[in-house]
């Protein structure tokens, strides 16, 4: 089977490797959709083979059917399923298991050589990890529900966004574009910085508001001016950077909450290191009274759920800008992370 191989430089290839095998509880699935992701920039630049988990990719964002399974797998072959973006078996024991948490699981066994990448033809999963879709769910919308959506669905909800709320989102990639989708739908305002012009250009259609440039004008002046010097309810940070956290611990409003979700990390000799926010408890916490969150991936039941709004009509579709072949790989990577995009989804059939 054809699989996209990650060589750093920002150079991919596409190789053939033998197709997985289900054991105990595991199904082997048909990749009908695999989409991009922005944490994948990091494989792009420098490569993937280091790395113990998720073999010659860093895909993690996947619909398609389940064609083999097995002996002990508790899904049936033909089923339509998104796959839950974790690479690793959560153990089904823990506390956070128990409270089905598993995304949280404190015995997570780390994916080896089987977890390969989502940008393939097929790939071997834990059952668990399979959420089967309704018919009506395209596949395309299903492998972005799994981490594009799904992540900052989850973000929103912990932090109780409401039609009542304006909110202030940092960065229109995927996930912020998601978040501002998903806020129109609750009736929230939504303000959002951007400095790629195409995104920005985009803003509308995902439901913003008001979409600031902030290398040509100040974010925060003008962030106050739009909320009456009071400053936004809730604040979002979908960029990992820290300007734009500092602007939603600085812009939000006393008694706000915040939520981080960008991931980014420095280079260094000895690997990547998390990249510092110096946010401090008595310089921002305490005389603003805050919340802050940080919010990852996306817990199964949350799923169901958004499969629910797709249904009654949530517009995901929109972030869909590109479509590629396996063979396309490197195009397709050039395309998003050119800034000129948005999701960008890999057909491993066509």
């Amino acid at each position: 089977m054809k699989i996209v191989e990650m060589y750093g430089d920002s150079r991919v290839g596409v190789i053939e490797v033998p197709e997985p095998e289900p054991r105990d509880n595991w199904v082997i699935v048909k990749v009908i959709a695999s989409t991009i992701c922005g944490t994948e920039l990091r494989s792009y630049r420098h490569g993937e083979r280091d790395f113990n988990s998720h073999s010659y990719n860093s895909g993690h964002e996947a619909a398609g059917v389940v064609v083999k399974t097995g002996p002990a797998a508790r899904i049936a072959e033909g089923t339509r399923v998104a796959v839950i973006a974790h690479m690793g078996e959560q153990c089904g024991q823990c506390w956070y298991c128990h409270q089905g948490l598993w995304l949280l699981c404190t015995d997570l066994t780390e994916g080896g050589e089987e977890y390969l990448g989502t940008h393939t033809q097929y790939i071997s999963r834990p059952d668990t990890h399979c959420i089967p879709m309704p018919d009506d769910v395209p596949f395309e919308i299903g492998s972005i529900l799994v981490d594009a959506v799904g992540t900052p669905y989850r973000a929103l909800r912990r932090l109780g966004v409401n039609g009542f709320d304006t909110v202030l989102i940092t960065g229109l990639g995927p996930l912020g574009a998601s978040a501002a989708i998903i806020c129109e739908r609750l009736g929230a305002r939504v303000i959002a910085t951007e400095p790629a012009e195409f995104r920005r250009s985009m803003a509308r259609d995902y439901g913003v508001d008001v979409a600031i440039d902030p290398v040509s004008e100040d974010a925060l002046e003008r962030i106050m001016e739009l909320t009456d010097g009071r400053g936004p309810d809730v604040a979002l940070d979908f960029t990992g950077y820290t300007e734009p956290q500092m602007l939603c611990v600085d812009a939000v409003r006393v008694g706000g909450r915040v939520g981080f979700i960008g991931l980014k990390f420095d280079e260094t000799p000895d690997g990547p290191v998390p990249r510092p926010t110096p946010i401090t408890v008595a310089g921002h916490l305490l005389p603003k009274e805050l919340t802050l969150i940080g919010s990852w991936s996306v817990a199964p039941h949350e799923m169901l759920e958004l499969f629910e709004l797709v249904q009654q009509g949530l517009p995901v579709e929109q972030l869909i800008t590109h479509r590629f072949s396996l063979d396309e790989a490197q195009e397709a990577y050039e395309t998003a992370f050119n800034q000129r995009g948005c999701k960008v989804i890999i057909d491993p059939w066509a």
